[in-house]
């Protein structure tokens, strides 16, 4: 029988669908593309926003058109929203990812108390590692806290060394750890991530090490500390700001100001001036003035952002939020997240032209139609040509850019 797996929202999800795949995999399941005919669809849904919802449906209705026979779970944060047990013929499915195949087989959902684990990580150079489930921030536009849990479930130090290690000795030279609130990782086991973190800098043939988004109270100095030393440790980090205005961060229930955040990422330039910083914004919050949207404007020239993902505000149920009253007019939301959007591509071309005539190291992850794509340690896309292997380093010089990607040439490949 065939499976399909189609993913939406953050790099914790790929890493739970890759724990799917694995499972079924391993009980003798065949994989195609989501786009194919398939026995079984599975859809790892998200619902941080009205738009993934819309997605998440979107995929459902896609996958019963495509086969009407065929078996669909819908799995993910979704069902963690969302009371009913079905919708016509789609299945919930809640209980533990690498346990899935059982459920298909049996019907009936299985809840493991042990920490999950993957094996690989389909066709890919990079690997993500989750290391921690549950946030408590209680952002007041957040619904992680209802859908992914309140309660911080760090897995043990041991075990993901132990999963580092294997996948390492399997050939990937780049891991991201990633979690729902990466930087509580440890409070319940009486470490921090920076004490993991050390350990895992000192794995033979880990190249590269990433964390994936943090919020800024966690980015400590002992954080940045690590940088300066870094090993495997790569020079950027996804510090989450959502807004440049105090009033809105703190109606956000964000925990620190604007001056504060200009404040870690002077100390992370302090190490390496070209330190690449990534981040989110969202614009149209309750309260958020003219005045404050130009707050979140010039905050990212102040920054110069690699990347900026710019979010619409949308209610999401449960959340303080839920029950501010609108104060910004769809059509101006609209308006500021295309605002926002150029301004911060203009601003990730600037930093990017920073690069134009060096020689970067690039890991490359894939070809298509004889163009090589891959990540230098900064975390920049660089498109190129050349013969250089997948998985493999490659030296190439930056030759232009674009607020997305680098174009360069190859040099060399090791």
């Amino acid at each position: 029988m065939t499976f399909a797996i189609f993913t939406l929202g953050c790099k914790t999800n790929q890493y739970e669908s890759e724990l799917m795949r694995e499972s079924l995999l391993n009980a003798g399941y065949s994989e195609v593309n989501f786009k194919d005919i398939a026995d079984i669809y599975i859809v790892n849904s998200c619902v941080v926003t009205e738009k993934a919802e819309r997605e998440t449906r979107k995929a459902l209705n896609e996958a019963l058109r495509r086969n009407p026979k065929a078996m669909v779970i819908l799995t993910g944060c979704y069902v963690k929203l969302h009371n009913e047990d079905r919708i016509l013929r789609v299945y919930f499915y809640r209980g533990s990812k690498s346990k899935i195949s059982d459920f298909i087989k049996t019907g009936v959902e299985e809840h493991t108390k042990e920490d999950e684990r993957i094996e690989s990580f389909l066709e890919r150079s990079r690997a993500f590692v989750k290391i921690e489930e549950g946030c408590n921030n209680f952002c007041t536009y957040c619904i992680v806290p209802f859908v992914r849990g309140y309660e911080i479930r760090s897995k043990k130090k041991e075990l993901v060394i132990d999963e580092v290690k294997r996948l390492v000795d399997k050939g990937f030279k780049e891991i991201v750890l990633t979690g729902t609130e990466i930087g509580k990782y440890g409070v319940d086991l009486g470490i921090t991530l920076v004490d993991l973190i050390k350990e895992l800098k000192k794995i033979d043939g880990l190249k590269r090490l990433r964390i994936s988004s943090i919020h800024p109270k966690h980015v400590s100095d002992e954080l940045i500390y690590e940088f300066k030393e870094p090993y495997a440790l790569q020079p950027h980090l996804h510090i989450s700001l959502q807004s440049g205005d105090n009033e809105v961060l703190k109606r956000m229930n964000r925990g620190y100001t604007r001056e504060e955040y200009l404040e870690i990422v002077e100390k992370l330039r302090s190490i390496d001036p070209n330190f690449s910083i990534s981040t989110d914004i969202i614009v149209g919050f309750p309260f958020e003035t003219e005045h404050a949207f130009f707050n979140s404007l010039s905050i990212i020239r102040e920054v110069t952002f690699s990347k900026v993902h710019v979010f619409r505000y949308s209610k999401r149920p449960f959340t303080p939020a839920f029950y501010f009253k609108e104060s910004v007019p769809e059509i101006t939301k609209t308006v500021r997240s295309e605002r926002t959007r150029e301004f911060a591509n203009i601003i990730a071309k600037e930093f990017k032209e920073h690069f134009v005539g060096d020689i970067v190291e690039v890991l490359v992850e894939e070809e298509a139609n004889g163009v090589l794509v891959g990540f230098t340690p900064y975390y920049l896309k660089v498109e190129f040509r050349g013969k250089a292997p997948i998985n493999s380093f490659a030296n190439v010089r930056i030759m232009r850019v674009e607020p997305e990607v680098m174009y360069g040439e190859l040099v060399s490949f090791a």
